[in-house]
Formats: C-alpha cells, structure tokens, sequence
C-alpha cells in the first residue's frame, strides 16, 4: 500500500513539473528574443498527451496486466521527447545568450527557456521514477 501511494504522489509531482514546464514554454515563445520561433505543436502534444496519461493511469489504477502498461512507459517517453525538441529549437539561442548577447534584458528572457527545460526534464525524471512504482487507485 505505501509503494502504491508513493507511486501516486510521484506522479502528482510529475503532472506538477511538466504543467509549469508547458506554462514555462508559453511563457518563453512570448518573451522578446525567442518569439521569432513560435511554439512548436509536437512539444505542447508531447506534454500534453504525457500529462494525460500520468493522469489516466493514476485514475484508473492498477490492478492487472491490461492496456494501461503502456501509461507509465509512454509518458516519460513523451517527457524527454518534449525536452529535447525543446533543447533542439533554444540552443542556439542559448548559446548565444550566454556568449555574445548577454544583456539583463535576453537573460530574461532565457530564464523562463531554463524553466521550461527544467521542468520538462524534472518531470520526465519522476515519471521514469514512477514507472517503478504502482499507483493507488483514486
């Protein structure tokens, strides 16, 4: 009963880390520097889908071999897919940032970037962690 409920809260905090990731990205592809590159939809799907189905497998719970294995695999999945596109389409940005351009105004804006990519990848971290864990049906 405690591994479940372990399990449940680690996803809770997985949901919590790849929400404030998402809402960093948004906040990122607004900022100054990075608006020219936009949002890019397979990052927010790939967060989405991921939180979905964190959410979809605590719920449902786990009481045998069905469907719902793939849940705690696909999620973590998705979570590093998200951060590496991510990492993908700032690094150059960064890199220049942290070079060339270094000015209060564009590490600002890099700030909420690191956030994003912060929270993505703590988020993948938990899931992965959570994957070894069953959870407590809700």
């Amino acid at each position: 009963m405690k591994r479940a409920l372990f399990g449940t809260i680690v996803n809770a905090l997985a949901v919590i880390a790849a929400c404030f990731g998402l809402v960093q990205y948004f906040t990122n592809a607004g900022t100054t520097y990075f608006k020219g590159l936009g949002t890019n939809p397979a990052v927010i799907a790939a967060t989405v889908i991921a939180i979905a189905a964190l959410v979809v497998w605590c719920l449902l719970g786990e009481a045998r071999t069905t469907w719902k294995d793939i849940l705690p695999i696909a999620a973590p999945a998705l979570l590093m897919f998200a951060l590496l596109t991510l990492l993908n389409s700032r690094i150059n940005g960064i890199a220049a940032i942290m070079t060339c351009e270094n000015n209060a105004a564009n590490m600002a804006d890099l700030q909420s970037a690191l956030y994003a990519l912060g929270g993505l990848g703590v988020a993948a971290v938990l899931a992965c962690l959570a994957a070894f864990f069953s959870v407590k049906k809700a």
